[in-house]
């Protein structure tokens, strides 16, 4: 017995002491990361990018999870790495790339501050499509594998309907919605688009497409009608496109480090992207950056395989009251990647973010996606950036049930119910509406895009006339989201801060210290894995389902007849 506590107490004591020097090296050798001068550095572009860090609970490695790169993040060191004499370039390693159009933007415009502080920037774009390209052509140098293929071929959006399979399996959408754009109940009541609902992607479609030429002209040097022809001959081997002069070179990645570590016979130090030094702590004025991504819901901020990424409310709200009640934060950003979700849960975030304004300047950056209940939020801020390619709108409600019982008798499953009151059991999965209950349920669902379009008439200036006129659940790029004066002015991350730095009355050359909310902190644990696999690391140890799978179960996770101001449909343009 004895020898057996000896042994527990031996292996106790030195799990123990390696703890205490695996925590040691990994401080230590944060802590002394330093940046020789002409350095290059290289970041292997990861393939997601996210909003938000540790914000949710659940991540790929539960509690053990490394933070994933966030925009801020990426942009972040970016800029900084742009005002370090020490940094000579910047190396771009892009392969596949799961981010939306207006993070592509964000960090394309970031590498161009770090190109007008006269660095340069090399890319190497291993295949992939237009997004990968748009983030690459930007770079001094771009260059793909001698046996790439570039999938340049224009631009395709598709919508996912149910009611062919829900017809089969013997599954009743009972649906109510506002808006004539506003489709949402269209992939579980339609086998196919509504001509409102075609009308409406197609716009988007043009928009996003507008935004890929005149971008893609700009930064290669061709005139907008050139690049349209290209898109139409795509996609382009390497041969091709080297002759095409979409890229500058043939390149393996490694040999394109050696070109821009190259100096004659000399060869500059090269430091990893995620090596970099984190920022100094300062002590000069604060802005609140306020992380608000994914589908909105009561409770806590989450994330699963099934519902992708949830935005609790209670997470929100107390990130929102922390910031404005800290003296030393002079201005709020709430960064808003959202399509949408509970209008409750919307309400009660709008209430929050109008409460912040009062106390400090408020500005709404958005990112991907502010649609539905994610603009309503919005319109509670000062001011609202957006990028050309967000989207946004969507100003319209819908909600409902399934009606399984045809499942279940296919099933062999019977339920029976009893009663009382003429109405109970509306919301049971077990039967349709009476109509009056569906007369009674659409009348909820007017008043509350009553609600939403009074929100919006007073945080915009307009009135409710003219806001219907535009919202009716119909979505809108960033540009035509100008144009109709529901934002204040095209931006990314950057220029939001800049404008809440200004509407704080702090100079705009006076350095600030970004907080970013919710607050997390990384345990040990995480520092550990982190280090030991790489920031940068893509391995994803959690299933995750197709986005448009993602999106019927994020409807269907909400209780039945919970009024939701969501998107009208995913949008995948790609």
């Amino acid at each position: 017995m004895s020898a057996r506590r000896g042994i527990f107490v031996f292996l106790v004591l030195l799990v123990a002491l390696g703890g205490v020097v695996l925590f040691a090296a990994i401080v230590l050798r944060g802590s002394t990361t330093t940046v020789r001068p002409s350095t290059v550095l290289v970041y292997r572009v990861p393939t997601e990018l996210e909003e938000s860090g540790l914000a949710f609970e659940s991540r790929r490695l539960g509690f053990l999870a490394p933070e994933r790169p966030t925009v801020w993040d990426v942009v972040d060191t970016i800029d900084r790495a742009a005002e370090d004499d020490h940094v000579a370039s910047l190396v771009l390693h892009i392969d596949d790339l799961d981010w939306g159009w207006a993070k592509v933007a964000e960090v394309r415009d970031a590498l161009q501050r770090f190109q007008a502080n006269g660095k340069d920037v090399y890319a190497s774009v291993s295949g992939g499509g237009e997004r990968e390209y748009l983030l690459a052509s930007v770079a001094d140098v771009v260059s793909t594998e001698p046996l790439a293929v570039l999938q340049l071929d224009g631009l395709t959006a598709s919508a996912l309907f149910l009611r062919g399979t829900f017809d089969k399996l013997g599954v009743t959408p009972n649906f109510a919605s506002v808006g004539q754009y506003k489709s949402g109940v269209e992939g579980y009541t339609r086998t196919g688009m509504s001509p409102p609902a075609r009308q409406a992607l197609e716009s988007l479609l043009d928009a996003h497409y507008e935004v890929l030429v005149d971008s893609l002209a700009s930064a290669r040097g061709f005139d907008p009608d050139s690049v349209g022809m290209l898109l139409d001959e795509g996609p382009f081997d390497a041969d091709e496109a080297l002759a095409y002069g979409l890229v500058d070179t043939l390149l393996y990645p490694a040999d394109l480090d050696s070109l821009a570590a190259r100096d004659g016979d000399h060869r500059h130090p090269t430091l990893a992207f995620n090596r970099y030094p984190e920022r100094a702590p300062s002590g000069g004025p604060r802005i609140a950056l306020i992380e608000a991504s994914g589908t909105i819901a009561e409770g806590r901020s989450r994330e699963s395989p099934t519902e992708g990424r949830i935005l609790g409310e209670e997470t929100i709200l107390k990130a929102l009251r922390d910031a404005a009640s800290r003296k030393s934060v002079k201005a709020v950003v709430v960064r808003i990647d959202s399509p949408g979700g509970s209008a409750q849960a919307s309400d009660q975030i709008w209430h929050e973010v109008r409460r912040c304004k009062r106390a400090k300047p408020t500005v709404v950056s958005m990112s991907d996606l502010a649609a539905s209940g994610g603009y309503y939020v919005a319109v509670a801020a000062d001011t609202i950036l957006a990028q050309p390619a967000t989207i946004t709108g969507s100003i319209g409600v819908f909600g409902g049930k399934l009606n399984v019982l045809g499942l279940y008798h296919k099933l062999g499953l019977n339920v029976e119910t009893v009663t009382r009151g003429r109405h109970a059991g509306m919301f049971s999965p077990f039967r349709d509406f009476t109509l009056d209950e569906q007369k009674h349920f659409q009348a909820q669902m007017e008043a509350t895009y009553r609600t939403f379009v009074s929100r919006v008439a007073e945080g915009r200036g307009l009135d409710a006339a003219t806001v219907d006129s535009i919202a009716q659940g119909r979505v809108w790029s960033g540009l035509d989201a100008l144009d109709l004066h529901l934002v204040d002015r095209l931006g990314g991350l950057e220029d939001a801060l800049a404008v809440a730095k200004g509407m704080a009355k702090i100079g705009p050359d006076q350095e600030v210290v970004v907080d970013v909310y919710p607050k997390t902190e990384r345990t040990f644990l995480q520092r550990f894995v982190a280090d030991l696999i790489g920031e940068d690391d893509e391995t994803d140890m959690s299933l995750r389902f197709p986005p448009a799978i993602q999106a019927c179960l994020a409807v269907a996770r909400f209780p039945s007849g919970v009024t939701l101001a969501l998107m009208p449909f995913t949008v995948d343009i790609h």
